[in-house]
């Protein structure tokens, strides 16, 4: 049975440091920003092939994940990090044409209405330069927050893109869910 996710939090990243054959490696699970909203899109497409006058067959393919997080605001040193910008001897965060974001992977969590909590991962991604609206102050407070978009991909090392697990759900390791913020969950060793 499926429950229905209704409040999203904790959303933190993990500099992805290594890719390969040989496993991946990931750096410290930091905060990324206050959750607004995420809009998860796995582009999968189906195509069917006809034969003797009917549908004979189907086939899916998977493609990258887009993401869109919704977002309070990003700290000047996790666009750095994220996105590959300078923060100089001032504290002035710098841009330029030749920024080149960095894989990271995300996590967050969205509470559940069983009482428990649809916990994710996606390994591998870029972010874009993140979007903002602005307008004048007037008779009455409006908040203006952002967003952020990512391409999500698979990882070298296992072909893996995510991973998702409801804290509610029978089966699962005893600290998978209690220990799923202090890293990257890694299926060929999942507690820290």
């Amino acid at each position: 049975m499926a429950f229905v996710p209704f409040d999203l939090k904790n959303l933190v990243y993990a500099p992805l440091l290594t890719d390969g054959e040989e496993g991946t490696t990931y750096g410290a699970v930091k905060y990324l920003a206050g959750a607004v909203d995420a809009k998860i899109n796995p582009n999968a497409s189906t195509s069917v092939y006809y034969a003797n006058g009917g549908a004979a067959g189907s086939a899916t393919a998977k493609g990258a994940i887009e993401i869109e997080l919704g977002i309070d605001a990003l700290s000047k040193e996790v666009k750095a990090e994220l996105l590959g910008m300078e923060v100089d001897a001032n504290g002035v965060l710098l841009s330029s044409p030749d920024d080149r974001s960095r894989y990271v992977a995300i996590g967050f969590e969205a509470e559940t209405d069983d009482d428990g909590k649809d916990l994710y991962w996606f390994f591998k991604g870029r972010f874009e330069a993140p979007s903002g609206e602005f307008q004048s102050k007037s008779d009455k407070t409006d908040f203006k927050t952002g967003s952020i978009k990512g391409t999500f991909i698979k990882r070298a090392s296992d072909n893996r893109d995510n991973a998702m697990v409801n804290s509610a759900d029978k089966g699962i390791g005893v600290d998978v869910a209690k220990n799923w913020f202090t890293k990257v969950y890694d299926p060929a060793n999942p507690t820290p």
